[in-house]
């Protein structure tokens, strides 16, 4: 330790941002003279809406050593599929943007290029129907997106 070293780190506002970025800066400065807080509103609310839960939520717990299944269990949690966009584009449309992959690529081909160059061709069903997580969450159903998908979901 020096006179430049960081003895305090405080983050001002909680929520998802806030306390993510608590737990990386308490993670990568445990060095043992570094002291991180957090400060938070108490007129403020948790409003939850899962802005943090896309995909790249997987890498950040992994990142700071969190168990994924170990913290579904404790947390009784579960997958996110995606995220549906209501009136998206025009009143009464709807998208659902699924998280994982759509179908397989082909020799180094990604699916989606495939599947736009089929459908100019021919009448072809929506590239959802190529999107497991698409497919399940229509069914109401869940499974963790990925090569190894496990079921993750009581129904």
């Amino acid at each position: 330790m020096n006179e430049h070293s960081i003895r305090n780190v405080v983050i001002v506002g909680g929520g998802t941002a806030g306390w993510m970025a608590a737990a990386a800066l308490s993670r990568y400065l445990d060095n043992g003279y570094t002291q991180t807080s957090l400060i938070e509103s108490e007129d403020i609310g948790t409003i939850g809406v899962g802005e943090a839960t896309i995909p790249p939520l997987v890498n950040f717990n992994a990142m700071l050593g969190i168990d994924e299944d170990e913290f579904l269990a404790a947390t009784k949690g579960t997958f996110k599929l995606g995220i549906e966009f209501v009136n998206w584009g025009q009143i009464g449309h709807r998208y659902f943007h699924p998280f994982g992959n759509y179908g397989h690529d082909l020799q180094g081909v990604h699916f989606h290029q495939l599947y736009l160059r089929e459908r100019s061709q021919r009448v072809m069903q929506d590239i959802s129907a190529w999107s497991i997580t698409a497919v399940a969450s229509s069914l109401g159903r869940c499974a963790r997106p990925g090569p190894e998908t496990r079921p993750r979901c009581r129904g």
